[in-house]
């Protein structure tokens, strides 16, 4: 970067400012029409436009993105969510549907799962797993760590077998679904 912009040669900031002819390519009068119908007051308020902006931090719009996809007001990405990411599109492995969807966390998974089989039981910890994986969009690697740095595949093998056993235990079966709809909701 330069400290004056009249230093940089490929920069149009010479034509604004009135310091260079000859480029007739570089149309000028729209932007310095948007400061003043006079030219000297726009090349001059031009000129002072850009000193004040000169070795200040440029803020990057792409902070805001929200799920590399959206760039807008909190309501705009609100208005995007419910218009357009619905949870029946969900899929895990895009992130940017993941970050979007609004499904439970795993805390109100666990939370809720405690308060219908109990807190610090085995059964519970086993269905807020296997809740955590099919219903949080969060990976197993994530689920694992929450509950206690478990790895992604055991995470994996408790809703395996807990599929299993949920298919020949209807009561069982019929909490679990219970508590699905609860955290829909």
């Amino acid at each position: 970067m330069v400290k004056d912009p009249l230093l940089y040669p490929w920069s149009s900031y010479r034509d604004y400012a009135g310091e260079r002819t000859g480029w007739n390519w570089v149309k000028t009068q729209w932007i310095l029409g948007q400061i003043s119908r006079n030219e000297k007051r726009a090349r001059k308020g031009y000129r002072k436009f850009i000193g004040e902006g000169s070795g200040r931090a440029v803020k990057d719009p792409l902070e805001q993105v929200v799920s590399s996809t959206i760039l807008g007001s909190e309501e705009f990405v609100d208005w995007v969510r419910e218009k357009w990411v619905k949870k029946r599109t969900y899929h895990r492995d895009i992130p940017s549907l993941r970050q979007l969807s609004k499904w439970p966390g795993l805390l109100s998974i666990q939370r809720e799962t405690e308060s219908l089989f109990g807190k610090g039981v085995d059964e519970s910890r086993r269905i807020a797993l296997y809740l955590c994986h099919r219903l949080s969009g969060q990976s197993l690697g994530e689920i694992g760590s929450h509950f206690g740095g478990i790895g992604p595949s055991a995470v994996s093998q408790n809703t395996r077998r807990l599929e299993e056993r949920l298919k020949g235990d209807a009561k069982l079966s019929e909490k679990v679904i219970k508590l699905k709809r609860i955290l829909s909701e």
